[in-house]
């Protein structure tokens, strides 16, 4: 029940998703009736909140929602606060600061979230809020260090440090208080200790700011000292000119323990082809913006343009590039796995001391002016949204770039939907591929047009051409083209190495199936039967029934089109759907398997050969009541072919 409350109230005044709720109420354990498991829930407690509170409201076909604004909530008062006595410190402002400050700490009443579980969004929001706690604390110091508290702000200090002994930004500001308070061997000795405990725990040295803060201890530069902590992490100040340099192991700035691991970022042996301006596009992006998600359909290209694009930037992240690859994780992994593979990728071993594995990647990464490559999040979007999150919010200088199928939503992300290629660059990527695997079939007139209409067919996907090019080690490009006709069986398999998921065409479709609830699956089936391109209007129609209401059809539409298996086309005035012709072919074979094809098949050929009505209506209606567009000629071909084939329609017209 505790877990619930805290779902709620976190995402305050928002609602809150019946299918999110579930999953993380239950977290891929049976339940043997998950949604009546949740009304349960739900009504326990909207009893123990008061029945005619209206705290708790449901909205239908969407969700639930707290009926509060999120000013009420202490979290964010907090945060708002803490943003401020911030603002008040950059302003140089530093007794304002510590007032608001202070009553922002006094807000907390113990840990974040405590008796409230552990999902994966109670999770991400716990270390969001203790990390906001602990940088309002950091800020707090930085106040009353301006105004002298320096001695009474030493056990604080130590305290602290014992209890986050990774986090140099700590370490630095008791340096400083200690130094203001006299005791200026026993500052130096922090350092020292530092030194030791990153070295045994993360195999790195200290960071260029403490090296600097160090080297101020040693000259006496109580110019630099008496500096705000983040002036220092912005312009760190030369070592005085007769200040000893720092001794021991890892102490310069380009000693080998200093560096975090590349992850054996490698860029792919064959050429990139096409894709200039989305490759211009995505690089520009990352140089503005610290995340940048790549998003699109299975086999558009995502993994490969976005290792294009690291390995164009190596120059502009001095400390490295790192490949984080997350399809080998299981679905709906935790954090506690995403953190693991993350730290795997950058080198980081575990911790003899038990130092929490997180707290050791933000201190490895703390200061590293450094591009993550992380690959293959849509399985597990959440725990990949908070780790990305946590580590970007503790490691100010770190730039992501993720490839998804989904985006991550995650504060401050940049998205760039990469679609299908262009069909010149498609047939640019066939003959390349080809004259490389089989250069002794030629290229010329009538090869081109063959390509050209492969590539039509498999609707420009790079990993379609590709495997069709695979195929050319036994067929010619015109035998493709005719056995492609029959459907895409003859792309069963490929003979060049992939992963697992990009071994067929229909592997990599399933692994996006298998992502999706019961009720994305079956909209996802249903309109595999809509040929070309229809509108919201069409989808309620012919979707929604007694179990599915159009809101809900309407709203599983809107997830399809994130999770990229369906394509938003916005002209003029309306918006209007399609799916990739190789996506339909698979939606349609996995309609054929649930056994339910001919039912839909009926429902659209009554769709379909039913002439538009009138936008008045009597009656309740599952859609919008907007009058409905004919529905194009392919469409209404098949719909009467099928019709005809049930002998519900004897003289049926096939004229547009």
């Amino acid at each position: 029940m505790s877990t619930l409350l805290a779902l709620l109230l976190v995402h305050a005044p928002t609602v809150v998703k019946r299918d999110f709720l579930i999953e993380e109420l239950w977290a891929g354990r049976p339940v043997k009736d998950p949604v009546n498991a949740l009304h349960l829930h739900i009504a326990k407690l909207r009893g123990l909140l008061g029945r005619d509170s209206g705290l708790l409201q449901t909205r239908k076909g969407l969700g639930y929602r707290m009926g509060l604004s999120a000013d009420m909530l202490d979290a964010t008062r907090f945060a708002r606060l803490a943003a401020e006595g911030n603002d008040h410190l950059d302003q140089g402002r530093p007794g304002d600061a510590a007032v608001v400050l202070q009553e922002a700490l006094r807000l907390w009443r113990g840990p974040a979230l405590e008796g409230a579980g552990d999902s994966v969004a109670i999770a991400g929001e716990r270390a969001r809020l203790q990390e906001l706690r602990l940088v309002a604390s950091e800020h707090l110091a930085e106040a009353r260090l301006a105004q002298g508290q320096h001695v009474a702000l030493v056990p604080e200090l130590k305290a602290l440090v014992a209890e986050h002994p990774l986090r140099e930004s700590l370490r630095g500001l008791l340096m400083r208080a200690l130094y203001g308070a006299g005791q200026q061997a026993e500052a130096l000795e922090v350092f020292n200790a530092t030194r030791g405990v990153l070295r045994d725990a993360l195999g790195v040295s200290p960071s260029p700011p403490l090296r600097a803060l160090h080297a101020a201890l040693l000259a006496q530069d109580t110019l630099v000292l008496n500096a705000p902590r983040r002036g220092l992490a912005a312009t760190p100040p030369p070592e005085p000119r007769n200040a000893p340099s720092p001794v021991g192991p890892g102490s310069g700035p380009r000693s080998t323990g200093e560096a975090v691991g590349t992850g054996g970022l490698v860029p792919p042996l064959d050429a990139f082809v096409g894709r200039r301006a989305d490759l211009g596009t995505i690089t520009a992006a990352v140089r503005q913006n610290r995340l940048v998600t790549v998003v699109g359909p299975g086999g558009v290209g995502k993994t490969r343009i976005a290792l294009q694009t690291a390995d164009g930037l190596r120059e502009e992240f001095p400390d490295g590039i790192c490949l984080v690859e997350l399809a080998s994780l299981p679905a709906g992994a935790g954090p506690d796995q995403l953190i693991a593979a993350f730290a795997e990728a950058l080198g980081i071993p575990d911790s003899p001391d038990r130092i929490p594995r997180l707290a050791r990647l933000q201190a490895a990464l703390a200061e590293k002016r450094m591009l993550l490559v992380v690959d293959t999040c849509e399985h597990v979007r959440e725990g990949a949204a908070h780790t990305v999150d946590t580590l970007m919010r503790g490691c100010s200088a770190l730039t992501v770039l993720a490839t998804s199928r989904e985006a991550l939503a995650v504060p401050g992300e940049t998205v760039f939907p990469l679609r299908p290629l262009a069909l010149g660059e498609a047939v640019e990527l066939f003959r390349v591929r080809m004259t490389s695997a089989t250069p002794d079939l030629g290229w010329d007139d009538a090869t081109r047009a063959s390509a050209a209409a492969v590539c039509r067919r498999l609707d420009c996907l790079p990993l379609a051409v590709e495997l069709a090019v695979g195929r050319t080690r036994m067929l010619t490009v015109p035998d493709i083209e005719a056995r492609l006709a029959d459907g895409l069986h003859i792309l069963a398999q490929t003979p060049v190495p992939a992963p697992e998921r990009h071994r067929t065409l229909y592997a990599a479709l399933d692994w996006s199936h298998e992502l999706l609830d019961a009720e994305e699956k079956r909209v996802f089936h249903d309109l595999s039967v809509l040929v070309g391109t229809w509108d919201l209007d069409a989808a309620e129609h012919f979707c929604a029934d007694a179990t599915l209401s159009g809101a809900e059809v309407v709203d599983t539409v809107g997830r399809l089109v994130g999770k990229s298996l369906l394509a938003p086309l916005r002209g003029a005035g309306s918006s209007r759907f399609r799916m990739l012709e190789t996506v339909r072919i698979y939606a349609r074979q996995k309609l054929a398997a649930s056994g339910r094809e001919e039912e839909v098949r009926d429902r659209h050929a009554a769709w379909t050969l039913t002439p538009p009505e009138p936008a008045a209506r009597s009656g309740p209606e599952p859609h919008s009541g907007r009058p409905l567009a004919r529905p194009p000629a392919p469409a209404r071909r098949d719909a009467m072919w099928i019709a005809r084939s049930h002998g519900t329609c004897r003289s049926c017209s096939l004229t547009s």
